[in-house]
C-alpha cells in the first residue's frame, strides 16, 4: 500500500527574487509563521534562517549630465541572468566618497546636479544596511567631471 500524503498539507514556494534585501554577505534572511486555517490556535514565528542570494553580477551603465535642466541622469543594466529587483544608489560630489542616497526598483535615477565639478554614483544590490560594499556592486560610474 502507498502512503500517501496528509492531504492537508500544502507546500508554499517563495522565489529567492521576492526576499528582497540582501546582507552584506549577499544572504538573504527569512523568518516564517505556520498559522492554523481556523486562526484560533496560537502560532510562533521561526528562527532566521539564512539563504544565499544569486550572485551579484556587475552590470554596465552610463551617467549622464543634463546642463540645460541641470540634472544627472544615472541608469543601469544587469544583464538577463540578474534576479535582483531593488537597488541602493550612493553619490559622491567632487572626490567625496559616495554615500546612500535612496533605494530604487528601476533601472534609472535622476538627481539634482547642485552646482558641482564632479560626481560618482555607485548603484549596488540592495541591503538591510545601506553600506558601500563591493561585493554587491552592480555599477559604478567612476568619476565624471560636470563641466
Amino acid at each position: 500500500m502507498a502512503i500517501t500524503p496528509d492531504p492537508g498539507i500544502k507546500n508554499v514556494v517563495i522565489k529567492k527574487d521576492l526576499l528582497k534585501k540582501v546582507t552584506g554577505d549577499n544572504n538573504r534572511i527569512i523568518r516564517f509563521r505556520i498559522v492554523a486555517e481556523d486562526k484560533n490556535r496560537k502560532s510562533a514565528y521561526s528562527s532566521n534562517f539564512a539563504v544565499q542570494s544569486g550572485a551579484v553580477s556587475t552590470g554596465i551603465g552610463f551617467t549622464k549630465p543634463d546642463p540645460v535642466s541641470n540634472t544627472i541622469q544615472v541608469g543601469w543594466s544587469t544583464g538577463e541572468s540578474s534576479a535582483q529587483i531593488l537597488y541602493d544608489i550612493f553619490i559622491g560630489f567632487d572626490s567625496s566618497s559616495p554615500i546612500y542616497k535612496t533605494t530604487t526598483g528601476e533601472t534609472s535615477y535622476l538627481f539634482s546636479k547642485t552646482g558641482t565639478t564632479s560626481v560618482r554614483v555607485v548603484v549596488q544590490a540592495s541591503s538591510i544596511k545601506p553600506e558601500l560594499n563591493p561585493d554587491l556592486e552592480i555599477y559604478d560610474s567612476g568619476t565624471v567631471s560636470l563641466v
